[in-house]
């Protein structure tokens, strides 16, 4: 959502129980052990099946009244919750992932929060951007594990679908991987969330400093996926 990341150089802002396998959208809430063994096949394992999501909200119709509330209520507003509320109810939007994004983005840190992301997981077919969503969520919880798994389901469903090059839930991997010593995987997902190009989105500060904050102490199987993600995308 608006806020966490910002854009450099051109451009600005745009609108728009641990024990189980979590999967087929059902979201975790209890920290996972990072320094489990089972940790790592856990994160590398996919659990929520993705399929290509033609569709977009740039319809002339649902766009247009999200930027209206958006520029006179906030995008937190209870305004923007019944706006998203009534486009779900319609049969063109009540699985689109974008909205779910949008509604949950009005109730930040609440449980609400986390039932709007676990509703869009259920229904929708395209779930990546929603992934990433939980492992914020996560991480602005403090359960990092939790939020290094959600990040490493959204980028593995994205690049199932060609989605994977600029996919959201790599900025947040390239401070991962900073912050754990990890600099050749860093620099494999600052390369495919294409921080190098012209139009450079990278992670804010708020969101860097929590990252950093988070995993401070890391273990090794969280090595494993890190290293692991990034060998995929060499691969």
């Amino acid at each position: 959502m608006f806020g966490r990341f910002r854009r450099r150089r051109a451009g600005t802002p745009q609108s728009a129980d641990g024990s189980a396998a979590a999967g087929h959208g059902t979201l975790r809430r209890i920290e996972l052990n990072p320094a489990d063994p089972e940790y790592a096949a856990l994160c590398l394992t996919p659990a929520f099946p993705e399929e290509p999501e033609p569709r977009t909200i740039e319809d002339g119709y649902a766009l247009n009244r999200i930027v209206e509330i958006a520029g006179t209520s906030g995008t937190e507003s209870p305004a923007m919750a019944r706006l998203v509320e009534e486009l779900l109810a319609d049969p063109r939007y009540v699985d689109l992932d974008v909205l779910y994004a949008w509604l949950a983005g009005a109730y930040p840190g609440t449980d609400r929060e986390l039932e709007v992301i676990e509703d869009g997981l259920r229904r929708c077919s395209r779930k990546h951007s929603l992934l990433d969503l939980a492992g914020a969520a996560m991480l602005e919880r403090g359960h990092g594990a939790d939020a290094l798994y959600y990040w490493s389901q959204s980028v593995m469903n994205a690049e199932s679908v060609g989605e994977g090059p600029g996919a959201s839930a790599y900025d947040y991997l390239v401070v991962v991987a900073e912050v754990i010593g990890q600099h050749t995987a860093a620099r494999a997902f600052r390369a495919r969330a294409d921080q190098d190009g012209p139009l450079q989105t990278v992670l804010d500060d708020v969101h860097t400093m929590l990252v950093e904050a988070t995993f401070d102490k890391f273990t090794a199987p969280m090595t494993t996926v890190v290293q692991t993600l990034a060998d995929q995308i060499r691969a």
